[in-house]
């Protein structure tokens, strides 16, 4: 009876539960058997979460990117003018199709670095969809740091809210604070779940999954924070 119990498969209720607060289960379910409904489901949880935000969120956005624009000394005053009204015309609709697109997309990208990096680097021979599903569930961590940073943003006015090292550093240009912004709580939550999850479905030493995860995204880090230095604002 408990070894029947023990392989009983996970609920989809049980596995977004399981992700954040027990994700060796979460993991460990969908390295058994993976669907398009273990990708689907915590993607649109994550979608819902960044749609109820934009009515808050959205506003403030706006308005700091214009302030930036009005400070920018490498646009002349017609060329501020345009681009103001290029973001005030923005159809808002726009971004309701956008986030479940962006997220998709995003979480996508992830999967096949992962899927990747665990093929090649902890010698395992997985097919992509449970891999897929694996990184969708990490992702759940978003809505966790969508409840914690919105209420900020809207006190603050200001989409400019740290949850980790950089909160601790002035806000700057360079290449350092850009560096310091990716070394968030929900950053590294995300980096550990990701290496956990590797090494359940690649059945490696989860110091060694977590490892290439980490370094993984270190270099992603360091590339665009220093990418981060051209823009024209």
């Amino acid at each position: 009876m408990n070894e029947q119990a023990e392989k009983k498969e996970l609920s989809l209720v049980s596995k977004v539960i399981s992700a954040i607060w027990s994700p060796s289960k979460t993991f460990e379910s969908v390295s058994k058997k993976a669907n398009w409904w273990d990708i689907i489901i915590p993607i649109l949880l994550i979608t819902i979460a960044a749609w109820i935000t934009i009515p808050y969120i959205s506003p403030i956005g706006t308005d700091m990117a214009k302030e930036r624009i009005e400070k920018s000394e490498r646009l002349s005053d017609t060329q501020k003018e345009d681009a103001i009204e290029r973001i005030e015309g923005q159809n808002k609709a726009i971004q309701y199709v956008m986030t479940p697109v962006s997220t998709f997309i995003m979480i996508l990208i992830v999967g096949l670095v992962m899927w990747l990096a665990g093929n090649f680097f902890l010698g395992g021979d997985r097919k992509f969809v449970p891999v897929f599903a694996m990184t969708s569930y990490t992702f759940l961590i978003n809505i966790l740091a969508t409840i914690v940073k919105t209420p900020l943003m809207v006190s603050k006015h200001s989409v400019k809210v740290y949850t980790g090292l950089a909160s601790i550093l002035p806000e700057s240009q360079t290449f350092l604070f850009r560096l310091a912004k990716h070394f968030d709580i929900f950053a590294i939550w995300k980096v550990i779940l990701l290496g956990i999850g590797l090494g359940v479905l690649y059945k490696s030493k989860q110091s060694k999954a977590i490892t290439v995860v980490f370094v993984i995204w270190l270099a992603y880090a360091i590339i665009a924070s220093a990418v981060g230095g051209f823009s024209p604002f």
